[in-house]
């Protein structure tokens, strides 16, 4: 399938690993020019040097104003327009809700909220007819996740605010989002970690008990991830909005 990518343009949030580097990897792959954003100036810098000439880095913290203020100024100074965004970030604080502060409840807002509507807030009138937005949240939309409860509060909001925006920026820009599972990145891994010492156990037998819960009997990859993602930011995508696909091995199987 062509994806219709060559010489597009991007904004990718979190890219300096996991699932932002490996959709940034498949949108340069499909010949995209891609602005990478994170905080690490080093590992984006190294990141772009890996991915090549279509890659730009950018680091910066879009969780804070003057953040988003560089993202959008790079951005425009470098493409001029854009005809896409990943909205996508590190994860919230870990933890029960009454045990996290004002403060980490205030961080995790910033971070899944309200940086992103600041960011998008600026870009959108800058971006091309036909663009579109995808953010990464978590299957915490669909079912809450043990201790991770800023999450389960802030992901579904997330998830609302893209019905929002799709109505609000069409027809000109669609806007969808993503919720993946068990994907084998370095978070997955640190909440295998935890999970393993409270129960006493190994590391690997704690994902093996997670693995027999997922239909598919495996954690996925980010590469997987990176595709389907690669595909809904493409104009191959263009009578899809406003959806938020799982791609999470079958583990969530809540109805709707």
């Amino acid at each position: 399938m062509e994806l219709g990518l060559k010489d597009k343009s991007f904004v990718v949030g979190g890219a300096s690993s996991g699932l932002g580097r490996a959709v940034a990897e498949q949108l340069v792959a499909e010949g995209a020019r891609v602005l990478l954003v994170a905080r690490k100036e080093d590992v984006l810098r190294g990141v772009a040097r890996e991915l090549g000439d279509q890659a730009y880095p950018c680091a910066a913290d879009v969780s804070h104003p003057s953040g988003v203020d560089k993202v959008a100024s790079v951005a425009l100074d470098n493409f001029g327009t854009l005809d896409g965004v990943l909205v996508n970030a590190g994860g919230p604080p870990l933890g029960p809700a009454l045990e996290l502060s004002d403060e980490q409840w205030l961080r995790a807002f910033e971070l899944l909220i309200g940086g992103p509507v600041r960011l998008l807030r600026t870009l959108a009138a800058r971006m091309n007819d036909g663009a579109s937005i995808l953010f990464i949240t978590s299957t915490s939309v669909r079912e809450p996740i043990k201790d991770l409860d800023s999450s389960n509060v802030l992901r579904p909001g997330v998830a609302a605010l893209v019905k929002c925006l799709a109505k609000e920026l069409g027809p000109r820009i669609r806007v969808n989002s993503m919720a993946p599972g068990r994907i084998d990145t370095v978070r997955s891994r640190s909440l295998d970690e935890a999970r393993a010492a409270e129960f006493g156990i190994s590391t690997e037998e704690q994902r093996q008990n997670v693995s027999q819960g997922i239909p598919l009997g495996r954690y996925g990859e980010p590469a997987e991830l990176g595709r389907a993602a690669t595909f809904l930011l493409s104009p191959a995508a263009s009578y899809i909005t406003g959806v938020s696909l799982q791609v999470d091995g079958g583990l969530v199987s809540a109805v709707p």
